[in-house]
């Protein structure tokens, strides 16, 4: 199950078919998507479809950017959550997507420290996809503490591409 602000409501997604209509674009340009009755690339700053990955993982954080890619998207990635309030700070993303489990704070802690940095755009716009491994019940937790959507890991390859999408075009 997902989750997802817009107009200050929140939605559940119950599963991938939920989310149709959000599929990945395949290398259609923006305009091409549009022309076939697709959805066009939105971000909170238009034509700034970046994400920024955050996984401990190296081989995790590769396998988290093919899939992004694939979907059309410009994506930057890094090993510590540390690094990445630095890249934050520096560089507007339209989507973060972070693991939950990693040594120097967990996800949680990050969302909580991305939530509070003082840039020139609005943290809290940013929509954040949170990642496990494990299920741990943790997919409440996430939503109630300001992520927007949550994907265990081994859903990425079906979900992630299409969560994104779905968060673009709130």
């Amino acid at each position: 199950m997902g989750q997802v602000r817009g107009n200050n409501k929140r939605f559940l997604s119950d599963t991938p078919e939920d989310l149709q209509g959000y599929g990945s674009l395949e290398g259609q340009g923006h305009a091409e998507s549009e022309a076939q009755g697709g959805f066009g690339l939105r971000s909170i700053n238009p034509g700034h479809n970046s994400v920024l990955v955050v996984d401990d993982d190296p081989d995790q954080a590769r396998m988290l950017e093919r899939i992004i890619q694939k979907a059309g998207y410009h994506v930057m990635s890094c090993t510590s959550p540390l690094e990445a309030l630095g890249m934050v700070a520096e560089k507007q993303f339209s989507v973060i997507v972070s693991d939950y489990k990693m040594p120097e704070m967990n996800g949680f802690e990050f969302l909580q420290a991305l939530r509070g940095l003082e840039t020139d755009w609005s943290m809290a716009d940013v929509p954040v996809i949170l990642l496990t491994a494990c299920g741990d019940d943790l997919e409440f937790a996430a939503l109630e503490r300001g992520a927007d959507m949550f994907c265990e890991k081994y859903r990425a390859d079906a979900l992630l591409a299409k969560q994104i999408r779905f968060l673009l075009e709130m």
